[in-house]
C-alpha cells in the first residue's frame, strides 16, 4: 500500500485514541467500543496486513472460551510476538461475533475482585492490552523506518517493509547534528508535571501526560532519539487541555525537540 509518515502519523493518532477509549470502557459500553476497535483494525489496511502477516490463529477459541469460563484456565495466548497479535485478536473478535459478556463469564478468572468492572481491567491488562501493544509497536517501527519526509510517498510491503514509492529504494535511518539541552527539557518536563497537578486532569489525561513525558525523559538521553516516538509523545501532550502554564511550557518544549522531529 502507499502511505506518507503524515498519513501514518494520523492512523497512529486514531488507534490510539480508540485503545484508550476500549481500555477505559464501563462494562456497559464495553462490546460496542470493542466492535468499534475491531471494526478500525480491519478497515485499517496497514494494520489489517500486519494482522495477516502474523498467521491464522490455530486454536480452538470456542473451546478456549469454555475452559476460561469454568475456572480451569485462562487463556493461551502463545509465545511469540506473532501468535499472541493473532490469538488475542481471534479472542476479541470471538466475542464481538458471540455477543459474549467478558466481564461476567470470562474475566472472573484474570481477578479475585467481586466487582465487574475490576475483572474486565484485569482482562483488558493481560490479554487486550498484548495486542495493543504490538500494533503500536509495529507502527511506531514503520515511522522509524519511513524517516522525516512528510511529501514522500511511501510503499508497504505485506511483510512491512518501506520503501520508496518512486524508484523503491529502501529507506534506512537517518541522523542529525543538533544537541540537546538536557537540563532545560528536564526542568520543562518538570513544570508540566506541576500543572498537570494544578489542572485536575481526568485519569485519560494523567495517563497520557505521564506516558508521553516518559518517553520525551528517555529518548533525549540516548544518542539518536527516536523521532516517531517524540512526535507521538507530542501530539499525545497537545490533545491535553491544562492551564495555561501547562500550554507555555509545552510550546517551550516543542521549541526544544522539534528540531528532532522535523
Amino acid at each position: 500500500m502507499r502511505l506518507n509518515r503524515k498519513e501514518l502519523r494520523k492512523i497512529m493518532y486514531d488507534f490510539n485514541c480508540l485503545s484508550n477509549r476500549l481500555l477505559q470502557a464501563d462494562i456497559d459500553d464495553y462490546n460496542g467500543v470493542l466492535a468499534k476497535f475491531l471494526r478500525f483494525i480491519e478497515e485499517t489496511e496497514i494494520i489489517h496486513n500486519y494482522i495477516e502477516c502474523c498467521g491464522i490463529c490455530t486454536q480452538d477459541i470456542e473451546q478456549e472460551y469454555e475452559s476460561v469460563c469454568s475456572g480451569d484456565t485462562i487463556f493461551d495466548l502463545g509465545e511469540t510476538d506473532e501468535e499472541e497479535t493473532r490469538n488475542v485478536y481471534a479472542i476479541l473478535k470471538y466475542a464481538v461475533e458471540k455477543n459474549i459478556s467478558i466481564h461476567y463469564g470470562v474475566a472472573f478468572v484474570y481477578s479475585n475482585s467481586n466487582k465487574f468492572q475490576d475483572r474486565l481491567n484485569a482482562f483488558n491488562a493481560r490479554v487486550t492490552k498484548v495486542l495493543i501493544l504490538h500494533i503500536e509497536n509495529y507502527l511506531t517501527k514503520l515511522g522509524i523506518d519511513m524517516g522525516v519526509d512528510d511529501k514522500v510517498v511511501y510503499n508497504i510491503t505485506s511483510n512491512g517493509q518501506v520503501n520508496i514509492a518512486n524508484n523503491n529504494a529502501v529507506i534506512n535511518a537517518t541522523n542529525n547534528n543538533y544537541s540537546i539541552d538536557l537540563e532545560k527539557i528536564e526542568q520543562v518536563i518538570k513544570t508540566l508535571r506541576e500543572e498537570g497537578v494544578k489542572g485536575n486532569l481526568s485519569k485519560e489525561d494523567n495517563e497520557t501526560l505521564s506516558n508521553s513525558l516518559e518517553i520525551i525523559n528517555d529518548e533525549i538521553k540516548v544518542e539518536k532519539p527516536r523521532k516517531a516516538y517524540l512526535s507521538m509523545a507530542l501530539t499525545g501532550l497537545k490533545a491535553i487541555k491544562g492551564t495555561a502554564e501547562f500550554g507555555a511550557a509545552l510550546t517551550t518544549l516543542y521549541h526544544f525537540i522539534q528540531p528532532f522531529i522535523m
